[in-house]
């Protein structure tokens, strides 16, 4: 064991001075080179005013030193007044001679949470009871320099630190240096993998850690798999089955926080959808020769819209290659409001009584829609947005606004309904409100009209349009039958011929799973999806086929379209005829997932659906639109 570890961690430095002791106690008794030195910012003078302060936008310089050592700790804390201070103060290293910096990452990010304080301890780094450490091994031959810069908002009143160090009476031969680097994509992109590190270089990868936030609060991004590239190869060669996984972790974390010492979850915030996790490699260190790439998957199944920053930490021979440029303050603050996916961008929308100015906002932070929002001056006494593509007949509006000095406050209103204030009160400084929502408003000619009450100028970050929903809620179910399923992809339920295909005869007992004798049972619970609990009504509920029955009256024969959403795979019959055919592995049900289009005949018409459940969670949403004269839906043709 003790060789084992030795040859992994001499890849990293040759000497190994601190980092042998914690990977193989029984080496306290081997006597080491060099003179061990502690620089901190104790009080020179005697006192006991043992802190630095550092001006706002200025930078300080916590270690200089020239020759051969090695960085065995670092331990620091901080007073700011900032709230966002752990993204806005950033820690810079220099090796040797080099001019562009081995390390800039923000001071919270490096210590493993970029998102609030968090006590954990991991065995290389961590934040406890107010300090922040790290015990990652930094060797340096001819000098080594970290600088601390204030890019708050002002003055860091105290900034505490101890850096202790080897100092080597020689040059170490074959070292390699310390590398951090931070990235964010505020928003990703469906089918654009996010990018955690490019590097050039001979070295290896040692860590990852990650803060990500969803749009939605949801998790769904954690789907994406781990990909690591080294040498320039196509394929990598290191590919995982989600985030959670590539932390050690499972079921997206599905018993919270812990700390390991190479892995752990650091943060778990279900309400905000926020997610703080770290890997460090250490048995398993990832070497390149040439070049390195680490991609987090965003595609397939976790097309979830997130917020992902990244610290990768790894070691390589110098030269090192250019990194993206950092990110300006305000644009690395953690998200204080996630617009929805779906808001739409006030400059589509036709305002009428007002001028508009299209402003940047990047210099107040990353929380607007393509980094900017709509100023409106009034014009006139009566200000008018009308909203496009609104296709529902009544929604739910929400309304996404800043305020902040020079901003007045407003209220929104659609002609004879109540009206809702959006910005009620001036703020000192500017801030982003989260959603004011406007309900039951009515669509006339697939557009919506409101109208605004304000004197000055107001702001118009986002629109998000709510429909109302009406799900079918009143069912025959029958089930469960057997899904027949060989393998993941080989479920022949779905394709195989039950007796409701056959013949609808509520009062008939049909043969289900395990021989157990079903009928047809009635659900009229009111809703729809996760919420009619399906698993309570079928037992057993994985590996099984269900249906669901009822009708649809027309007055005439008319089109309409059928907004389905299931988990997992399903069919739909309209009048014995199949209209819709999903199948895969799984997916999680959400409303509108897929438009069927219905052929709906004068009369009632027979609506089925089959639906299955691989594994896990089962469940189906169904609503009809888009006819010309109105149906009724229901299971008993009443």
């Amino acid at each position: 064991m003790k060789g084992f570890f030795c040859s992994v961690l001499m890849l990293w430095t040759v000497s190994g001075l601190g980092q042998n002791l914690m990977s193989n106690p029984n080496s306290l008794a081997e006597l080491r080179s060099g003179k061990f030195i502690q620089v901190s910012s104790y009080d020179t003078t005697g006192g006991n005013n043992d802190r630095i302060s550092i001006p706002k936008g200025k930078s300080a310089t916590i270690f200089n030193e020239m020759g051969s050592g090695e960085i065995t700790r670092i331990w620091i804390t901080i007073d700011s007044r900032d709230p966002n201070f752990l993204r806005r103060i950033l820690i810079r290293m220099y090796w040797d001679d080099e001019t562009s910096p081995s390390v800039e990452v923000p001071v919270g990010d490096f210590f493993g949470c970029g998102f609030e304080y968090k006590h954990y301890a991991s065995q290389y780094i961590g934040m406890t009871s107010g300090g922040y450490y790290s015990y990652f091994p930094m060797p340096f031959n001819k000098r080594a320099r970290i600088e601390i810069v204030n890019e708050t908002d002002g003055e860091v009143f105290a900034f505490y630190y101890h850096i202790g160090f080897y100092k080597l009476p020689q040059p170490q031969t074959k070292v390699s240096y310390f590398h951090a680097r931070w990235n964010r994509e505020i928003k990703t992109t469906p089918n654009s993998n996010y990018v955690a590190l490019e590097a050039e270089g001979k070295g290896q990868l040692v860590g990852i850690s990650m803060n990500a936030q969803s749009y939605n609060g949801e998790l769904g991004f954690l789907e994406g798999d781990e990909m690591i590239y080294a040498d320039g190869e196509s394929t990598p060669s290191v590919q995982g089955t989600g985030l959670e996984d590539y932390f050690t972790s499972g079921w997206y974390f599905k018993d919270g926080e812990f700390a390991a010492p190479y892995h752990g979850l650091v943060l778990l915030d279900k309400k905000k959808g926020r997610v703080t996790a770290y890997r460090h490699h250490v048995p398993d260190a990832i070497p390149f020769e040439k070049s390195i790439k680490v991609a987090f998957e965003h595609g397939d199944r976790n097309r979830e819209m997130a917020d992902i920053s990244t610290v990768a930490y790894w070691y390589q021979q110098e030269p090192h290659g250019n990194q993206p440029a950092m990110l300006k303050s305000t644009m690395r603050i953690p998200l204080r409001r996630a617009l929805p996916e779906d808001v739409v961008d006030p400059t589509l929308i036709k305002i009428k009584g007002a001028k508009t100015e299209i402003k940047n906002m990047t210099d107040a932070g990353p929380d607007w829609l393509n980094g900017q929002h709509l100023i409106l001056k009034k014009d006139k006494a009566l200000v008018e947005l009308d909203i496009p593509n609104a296709i529902e007949k009544t929604y739910n509006v929400e309304l996404y606004s800043t305020v902040g000095p020079g901003f007045s406050s407003f209220s929104i209103y659609q002609e004879g309904g109540e009206r809702v204030r959006v910005a009620d009160s001036v703020a000192k400084e500017i801030y982003p409100l989260p959603a004011r929502t406007l309900k039951n408003i009515k669509a006339v000619g697939g557009a919506i009209k409101l109208y605004l009450d304000f004197e000055g100028l107001i702001s118009l970050d986002g629109i998000r349009l709510v429909p109302h929903r009406e799900f079918i809620t009143d069912w025959f179910l029958l089930g469960p039958f057997s899904n027949l399923r060989e393998n993941d992809y080989k479920r022949l339920g779905l394709d195989y011929v039950f007796p409701p295909e056959k013949e609808i005869d509520l009062n008939k007992f049909y043969s289900g799973v395990n021989n157990q004798s079903i009928k047809w049972q009635r659900y009229a619970g009111g809703k729809a999806g996760y919420e009619m609990k399906l698993r309570q009504w079928i037992k057993p509920d994985e590996f099984v086929i269900t249906y669901a029955l009822t009708y649809v009256y027309s007055p005439v024969d008319q089109s309409a379209t059928l907004l389905f959403g299931s988990d997992d795979a399903a069919k739909v019959f309209l009048n014995d005829q199949e209209v819709y055919r999903f199948f895969d592995l799984f997916r999680i049900a959400v409303p509108d997932q897929d438009k069927v289009k219905l052929n709906l005949k004068k009369g009632w018409n027979p609506l089925l659906l089959k639906v299955e459940n691989n594994f896990g969670g089962y469940a189906f949403y169904a609503r009809i639109i888009g006819t010309g004269q109105e149906i009724k839906i229901s299971p008993d043709k009443r």
